[in-house]
């Protein structure tokens, strides 16, 4: 975490406010900072889909592998949802209602979209006769995914793609970010969360992490997990001592700069969890000009997160299995947006009342 002093702004001649301030009310830039995640989620993936397993969007092939749009997005996700799950549990008294608000806001979509794709999508883009899709044993175990167990086909779907018939990928993140709550709620409930206490968890997380990491050895596919992982232990940590931290541009910029050079060098893993929190910090709560209304009409990150990947999967095999991975983007957006608007209107709205 970057040290901080009080800071002027020199333009004003007033004191700079500290993340603490800036993040007590709603007046912030992260609807927007979510939404351009889930789009750049779908971009990544048009590359795979498209193209075949192994190829990569610019971002992966300018870091040579060390991340790629997919990556960071996840990474965006899992930092603000450190960060506000930890104002969550320091606002929720029991651990009922913790649970209670953090199975609302994952299973509600999760289920819809998983039925959706079993009962209605599947039978339409099967290439089995649907009295036999209906048969298989494999249609039924894809509900499955409803309660995060992961299963990735449905029989007969997206047989003819390039990239194969996962159904929806990025399924895998759910299950990680429960996880995440979980230790949150552990972290919470045996009393570190908080300024006193945070800085004790420093360095088990740390040898933790370096040990989880050098039992994997280079199993790519749990590894991926262990950066977001690491992103929402941050966001925990910048939330409980948010009032020691001023946002500055020229820190933000600092930071900026820093990840390209480290990343330039190989590096970015080692360096990621220093630089990137502080500058999603202040391009989420820091910004002078702030776009507090984007989600006026409805917040549909999720929704695009969970629809987007079925919906390219759906264009590449009405394209014949594989097509321009840019065509593949620029078609799934607005449908996936539409799904997203769908879902936090029909699912998650009624599901947050439920919460209140």
């Amino acid at each position: 975490m970057l040290p901080v002093r009080e800071a002027t702004n020199y333009k004003t001649g007033e004191k700079s406010m500290t993340l603490k301030e800036k993040s007590a009310d709603r007046n912030n830039n992260l609807d927007l900072i979510r939404f351009i995640a889930a789009l750049l989620v779908i971009l990544c993936h048009a590359y795979p889909l498209s193209k075949g397993q192994g190829y990569m969007d610019i971002l992966g092939r300018i870091t040579n592998g060390q991340t790629h749009f997919g990556n960071l997005a996840v990474c965006i996700f899992f930092f603000y949802g450190g960060f506000l799950i930890a104002k969550s549990a320091e606002r929720l008294k029991t651990a009922g209602a913790y649970f209670k608000a953090r199975i609302l806001r994952l299973f509600p979509c999760l289920i819809v979209v998983t039925f959706f794709l079993t009962f209605l999508a599947g039978p339409c883009l099967t290439s089995l006769p649907v009295k036999v899709y209906f048969l298989q044993k494999g249609t039924y175990q894809y509900l499955l995914n409803s309660v995060m167990i992961l299963t990735h086909n449905l029989p007969g779907v997206f047989t003819g793609n390039i990239y194969g018939q996962t159904v929806n990928g990025p399924l895998w993140t759910l299950p990680v970010e429960f996880l995440c709550y979980i230790m949150c709620f552990l972290v919470w409930r045996t009393g570190f969360l908080n300024e006193k206490r945070m800085k004790w968890t420093i360095p088990l997380f740390a040898a933790g992490y370096a040990g989880v990491k050098l039992l994997l050895g280079t199993n790519e596919l749990l590894l991926s997990a262990l950066r977001p992982v690491g992103l929402f232990y941050a966001g925990m940590l910048y939330y409980v001592y948010r009032g020691k931290i001023k946002l500055r541009w020229e820190a933000a910029l600092l930071c900026f700069a820093a990840l390209i050079f480290f990343t330039w060098r190989g590096l970015l893993d080692v360096v990621v969890f220093v630089f990137l929190p502080y500058l999603l910090l202040y391009l989420g709560y820091g910004t002078r000009h702030k776009f507090s209304n984007f989600a006026k009409y409805g917040e549909v990150s999720y929704g695009v997160y969970l629809c987007g990947w079925p919906i390219q999967q759906t264009v590449c095999m009405l394209f014949g299995g594989r097509m321009v991975p840019v065509v593949n983007f620029l078609l799934t957006v607005p449908l996936a947006i539409c799904g997203g608007f769908l879902l936090n209107r029909f699912v998650e709205k009624p599901a947050a009342r439920i919460h209140r």
